[in-house]
């Protein structure tokens, strides 16, 4: 079994996969599926994949890579998309934006990719939607989010989850609905705390969190930006500790989550909710402080599929997506959280509600993936993130994405937070460490 933090290696569908039948946008498909980094054929869909496979940030890209490629494998063994097989040849950022964009550029000038994949990280996608957009070539955005990476101006840039604010909107929605009663203060009365890593990712979500919250009325009681580099954020914890808020609202990425947390731990920082999101949302949070460690942590992205209420699902998408997450544990050893499920859910979406259209179109380019994608119109419960697919023509954005709030429950990411998702009522308070 492949453990956490290893890519999936010509990785192909058995026989449980093909007895699976592919949605309507695959249901013409014939022919034989294809793997990654093969020769160009007649009639082939080249996709590109960049993520962060190696560097700091890689045990989230890795699970986004994976998923990805997961999906593009399944459309394969259903025989491609409209006959025609589907490529994807594979780059690794290493975290890093520079080397994102050089292998993005490589993807596009050697392989001829239509289409390139990523990118995990907001500065890694804003280095790479340049060279995309130069090119001519899809820029298909499944995991950063912050607003700066295309800023409106890109025609090729499509993101199918949802940017910075929808992690607002999900925080101040939970605090108002469900956080204010159990902390017994009127929404104006609580006193919340932002921490960020400085990178565009961070910076995004704290402002938007921040404007969120004067226009509500609720009391910023510190803004706390670091570098995501940090080796000790204990100053960060103590500028906490003395601002004593009701809920702190953290915006890590991988490496300062484990960080963060481990001062918290050394300085007694006891609060009644902390909403973290990215590495706190990653299995290797939880292997690192254990279930207890991580009892009661909230976290806000796109839902941790692998746990969410599925029922709302459309029957077609909750079948595909029951055979993709088993073969993901299987392949992974893990189930498919919050990454995973942005990767899975954004190429589920483009092989099955965009590519068909591109085909159809008599010739797959960039600009025909683009007519399909501003055609797509996929309501609640459509796709496997359990959100919608309506993209902008303006700005690229899915208009009906959603983040929600999940939380750390004996050893699982479950959500808890918007009831039509939830899987799980929250728990409150969040243990202390003593408790722990």
């Amino acid at each position: 079994m492949t453990q956490l933090g290893t890519r999936f290696s010509g990785m192909r569908l058995g026989a449980a996969l093909a007895a699976a039948m592919l949605a309507a946008g695959l249901a013409a498909c014939s022919g034989s599926g294809g793997s990654s980094g093969s020769g160009s054929g007649s009639g082939s869909i080249k996709i590109g994949l960049v993520f962060p496979t190696t560097g700091s940030m890689a045990p989230l890209g890795i699970a986004e890579e994976n998923a990805a490629k997961l999906v593009l494998d399944w459309a394969n063994s259903h025989g491609g998309v409209g006959g025609q097989k589907i490529q994807y040849f594979e780059g690794d950022s290493q975290s890093n934006p520079a080397t994102g964009a050089t292998v993005a550029e490589q993807l596009i000038s050697t392989d001829g990719v239509q289409v390139v994949i990523g990118s995990y990280a907001s500065a890694i996608a804003q280095a790479i939607a340049p060279v995309t957009e130069r090119n001519k070539v899809i820029l298909w955005e499944e995991g950063a989010v912050s607003p700066t990476v295309a800023q409106g101006s890109d025609p090729y840039f499509f993101r199918t989850v949802g940017p910075a604010g929808t992690y607002a909107t999900a925080d101040l929605s939970f605090l108002r609905n469900y956080l204010a009663a159990k902390l017994g203060k009127p929404l104006g009365q609580l006193r919340v705390a932002v921490a960020h890593e400085d990178g565009p990712f961070g910076t995004s979500v704290a402002d938007a969190v921040v404007a969120q919250a004067k226009s509500l009325g609720v009391n910023i009681v510190s803004d706390i930006a670091y570098p995501e580099t940090s080796a000790d954020l204990t100053p960060v914890v103590l500028q906490l500790k003395s601002a004593s808020p009701d809920v702190l609202l953290f915006t890590p990425l991988v490496a300062s989550a484990p960080v963060f947390w481990q001062a918290a731990q050394a300085q007694n920082l006891n609060l009644k909710a902390v909403i973290g999101s990215a590495g706190i949302g990653s299995s290797a949070f939880l292997n690192k402080f254990g279930a207890k460690g991580v009892q009661g942590v909230y976290d806000v992205e796109a839902p941790a599929i692998a746990t969410m209420n599925a029922q709302n699902l459309q029957s077609q998408v909750r079948s595909d997506l029951n055979v993709l997450l088993a073969q993901y544990k299987s392949q992974a050893g893990v189930p498919c959280l919050v990454q995973c499920g942005d990767a899975l859910g954004g190429t589920y979406d483009l092989v099955k509600y965009v590519l068909p259209g591109a085909v159809a179109s008599g010739s797959v380019t960039p600009d025909s993936i683009r007519a399909a994608a501003l055609k797509a119109n996929v309501p609640t419960g459509g796709t496997p993130q359990g959100f919608g697919l309506k993209f902008s023509a303006t700005s690229g954005e899915n208009t009906a994405a959603q983040s929600v709030i999940m939380q750390w429950q004996n050893g699982a990411l479950v959500v808890v937070y918007p009831t039509a998702l939830a899987s799980a009522a929250p728990i409150y308070p969040m243990p202390s460490w003593a408790q722990r």
